[in-house]
């Protein structure tokens, strides 16, 4: 096996290794080939796949320097072992929609596997991932019992990485899960993400408890969550808004599946709430505003324009549950901002609870960007 090592005496822990802590190898590595990993004094670090294209030169899947190759029964192994932790959180009795492999969270880094009833939705950010989907495949059909698997990359990670993950067939896959009391149409390769926010489940288990006789605006909607589990809690008002038409015409769907009277707007939530609605209950979940550095300003500045307008919009005593999936953005850094929309609001608030993520997307400790999510539920005087 190949060797690479590291630049200077630190050994880092998360299993993203950068590009620019590693010595050029001695021979030549193909893109997503097993490599060991070892200090510049010689001491073994761990084995992962090579990506000499990428920010993150080695991912690390093992630190066992006698440990099995990384192939397909490695694979397996980390899958099966990935799902009997779902199945130990019992999160299959109230739904069919979760996350089987969240990435570092799960020592898979690079991949991401959401499960929806008999189809698993496969997120590729790794050239190594990707020249194993095959074992994959086998892996999910043989630990979950999944029939269709569809691949998904963002492009820019193709390019970087060298690989075009949805080549691997292009045929529609719809399908129908179930998440407490509701349905949901999955769009598998044409939704947002892998097609299904499946990591709000537990906050639209906490509206459905909140919304009763109240009246609910769910903006950024997307397909319709928030505002059906609104609904089925017995809102005495729901309003669903969002920009894109074809969630918007999914949202729709889902509202007829379970014979709720949901009303959906395709509208800009900026202009929206510019009309002086007067809603009990907001739910503020947009997309995400920033994926590079960069951009954080900018997305800094929406995120603050937008909660301070829903702020803005409620009615004293009302609710507001906002969120941010920005993974650039810490907890912290997302109640400065909500704070920061407050003030400009002129409306006091106070925070009942603080989210995150649910536990079928855990966060590796020494790769605390598997963070990405959060959220607060404010009272808004």
């Amino acid at each position: 096996m190949k060797t690479v090592r590291l630049k200077g005496a630190e050994v880092p822990r998360s299993p993203r290794i950068y590009m620019k802590r590693l010595r050029r190898p001695e021979a030549q590595v193909r893109p997503g080939e097993e490599v060991e990993v070892r200090s510049e004094k010689g001491a073994f670090v761990g084995r992962g796949f090579y990506s000499p294209r990428s920010v993150y030169g080695v991912r690390i899947y093992d630190r066992n320097e006698k440990g099995p190759p990384l192939d397909g029964e490695w694979l397996k192994g980390r899958v099966r072992a990935a799902a009997e932790l779902r199945r130990s959180l019992r999160i299959e009795e109230t739904t069919d929609a979760y996350r089987v492999v969240h990435a570092e969270g799960d020592g898979l880094s690079g991949l991401v596997v959401d499960r929806y009833a008999d189809a698993a939705v496969v997120e590729v950010g790794a050239r190594g991932i990707f020249e194993r989907l095959d074992d994959l495949e086998e892996a999910l059909r043989d630990v979950l019992g999944t029939r269709k698997m569809v691949v998904r990359a963002d492009p820019d990670v193709e390019e970087i990485e060298g690989f075009r993950g949805t080549e691997r067939g292009a045929e529609p896959v719809h399908v129908i899960v179930r998440e407490g009391p509701l349905r949901f149409h999955v769009d598998c390769r044409g939704g947002h993400k892998t097609g299904f926010f499946c990591d709000q489940r537990e906050s639209r288990a906490e509206v459905l408890r909140l919304a009763k006789g109240r009246r609910v605006l769910d903006l950024c909607c997307y397909t319709g969550g928030f505002a059906l589990a609104a609904a089925k809690g017995g809102a005495r008002e729901v309003l669903g808004v969002d920009l894109d038409e074809e969630a918007v015409a999914l949202a729709r769907e889902n509202a007829a599946l379970n014979k709720l009277d949901v009303p959906f707007e395709h509208a800009d939530a900026f202009d929206f709430l510019r009309g002086n609605p007067h809603p009990d209950l907001v739910v503020l979940d947009p997309p995400k505003l920033a994926a590079r550095r960069e951009e954080l300003p900018r997305a800094r500045k929406k995120s603050v324009d937008l909660n301070a307008l829903a702020l803005g919009a409620l009615k004293p005593g009302g609710l507001l549950f906002t969120f941010s999936c920005t993974g650039l953005f810490s907890a912290e850094d997302f109640e400065a901002q909500v704070r920061e929309a407050a003030a400009r609001a002129g409306r006091d608030a106070s925070v009942l609870r603080a989210t995150g993520q649910p536990p079928d997307h855990p966060v590796d400790l020494s790769c605390p960007e598997t963070r990405y999510l959060s959220g607060l539920l404010l009272a808004v005087r």
